[in-house]
């Protein structure tokens, strides 16, 4: 019998024109001018944000700078949240952008703890450049909550591990702790933290998108029924037509019939 349940078979990486590398193509990629350029985690990071691990696809310079620029950016993000975690922790609730950093932050968990299992590595580190743009977008908008920005920069160097050893654990050093990051509890992602208070559907008019509207993620027909009816634009769009029929899919859509 095979030694194993599965077998996960990689993509090849072809050369920048799409080709199988050949050396008498001069297509050929050099690893060793890559990582002494931008070191071994970015390397490592790019192979496996840039292709679909069982597809592959063609190298991509530009895709290795992108990938070092994110990895500069989470060292930027740790050198300036570092007094952060000397400030007493704020007791106010929790508000709207604090849910919001949350919500990305255990999507992230969630998603990368799933999709690494599968091999779906490109997918993972995705959703962690996402998990970046949430933590500086809470800054910029002036979000001083340390104990939610903290947690989220921590579960960004934990989940980004496994693809950046040596950055991941630089960087966790640098926050003050004196044991390895591999040492750490692996994120466990919370339920109650995707459950968004409201949420965008499209609004459509026999069938066709017309607008966008944010409705309470509770809200049941009724209430959407009543909320989409009493919209100035769809008022403009349904005079001189009769109601034949109101279609609402659950947090994605709610869909006027008329003639």
């Amino acid at each position: 019998d095979e030694p194993f349940r599965s077998l996960v078979h990689q993509g090849t990486i072809l050369g920048p024109d799409g080709q199988k590398m050949s050396k008498s193509k001069g297509n050929t990629i050099n690893p060793d001018a890559y990582i002494s350029r931008y070191g071994s985690d970015v390397f490592r990071t790019f192979l496996a944000f840039g292709f679909a691990y069982t597809e592959g696809g063609p190298w991509s310079d530009d895709g290795v700078r992108a990938v070092a620029k994110f990895i500069s950016r989470i060292e930027k993000l740790v050198e300036d949240t570092l007094p952060m975690r000397k400030a007493s922790p704020l007791s106010r609730d929790a508000g709207e952008a604090e849910k919001e950093l949350r919500f990305v932050r255990h999507h992230a968990i969630r998603s990368v703890t799933t999709d690494a299992d599968r091999f779906q590595f490109n997918t993972s580190i995705a959703r962690l450049m996402e998990l970046l743009n949430a933590i500086q977008k809470y800054l910029a908008d002036g979000g001083d909550n340390n104990t939610e920005l903290v947690g989220a920069v921590d579960d960004l160097l934990r989940l980004l591990a496994p693809f950046a050893p040596h950055f991941t654990e630089e960087m966790w050093e640098l926050t003050g702790r004196s044991t390895s990051i591999f040492d750490e509890t692996w994120p466990a992602h919370d339920p109650a933290a995707l459950v968004r208070d409201a949420v965008e559907i499209a609004v459509q008019l026999n069938g066709a998108i017309k607008f966008r509207i944010e409705v309470p993620t509770a809200a049941g027909q009724d209430e959407i029924r009543e909320t989409v009816l009493g919209d100035d634009r769809m008022q403009a769009l349904l005079t001189g037509r009769n109601i034949v029929k109101f279609i609402y899919v659950p947090g994605r859509l709610a869909n006027v019939v008329a003639k």
